[in-house]
């Protein structure tokens, strides 16, 4: 007999893989590009370039406006003052290549908790608000760490144009998975992936394992601290 829940989507950051990696490596490659090209910028100069960035995309994420690699890249240079289209087209390839996936580190547990939902025959996606790292350094992140292969249907904001908590790529995960009846989404931010899935009627579904939003928005229908408890919780 087909489960009453017919799909669950995850967030990506501190849901399906650890966020906090980015940053530190992020900055020393984009200074080590720069002093490679030419350009010798204090580092104070850099970190305070680095934190503009970080919070002019933060403004552009509650806003709703996607972000581009490019876009990010532009901002930076404007801000150490560096004018290198050359330097530019590089550092929107590193971001484009992502990090190292091993450094990169997955939730505790969410293998097993993919692999329980698909033996219930529940299908599986993503809505991810993708922000410095493209969709395609994404999934590559996944597939190092066997993790792709569980999922039926991605929806990553730099592909569908939106970020959550935007119907648009609510629906987009529904028409991409196939399904039409109940749904569940996963995710840590009471902003984007509370606010969105109950919006759009779904089962929203609060992980605390890695990042325990305390801010004073409406919580999940559930709150979890480990996957685990995933399957159990939805499935019965």
């Amino acid at each position: 007999m087909a489960p009453a829940l017919e799909a669950v989507t995850f967030d990506f950051w501190n849901t399906l893989i650890a966020e906090g990696v980015n940053r530190s490596p992020r900055e020393r490659l984009w200074a080590s590009m720069l002093r490679d090209a030419g350009f010798e910028v204090d580092q104070a100069v850099i970190e305070r370039a680095m934190g503009d960035v970080y919070g002019w995309f933060d403004q552009e994420w509650v806003a709703n406006r996607v972000v581009s690699p490019a876009a990010l890249v532009e901002r930076f240079l404007t801000v150490v003052g560096v004018d290198s289209p050359r330097l530019a087209d590089e550092m929107v390839a590193a971001l484009h290549s992502g990090l190292d996936p091993t450094v990169v580190t997955t939730a505790p547990e969410i293998g097993d908790a993919l692999e329980a939902l698909r033996s219930a025959g529940v299908r599986v996606g993503i809505i991810c608000d993708v922000g410095w790292t493209p969709s395609s350094a994404l999934r590559r992140y996944l597939d190092h760490h066997g993790l792709l292969a569980h999922f039926d249907a991605w929806s990553f904001s730099d592909e569908v144009g939106c970020y959550k908590p935007d119907r648009r790529i609510f629906d987009h995960a529904r028409e991409a998975l196939a399904v039409t009846g109940p749904m569940a989404h996963v995710g840590d931010l009471r902003r984007t992936d509370v606010a969105g899935a109950r919006a759009a009627g779904w089962t929203a579904v609060r992980y605390a394992g890695l990042y325990d939003d305390r801010s004073e928005r409406p919580d999940g229908d559930l709150v979890i601290s480990s996957h685990l408890e995933l399957a159990a919780s939805l499935l019965g």
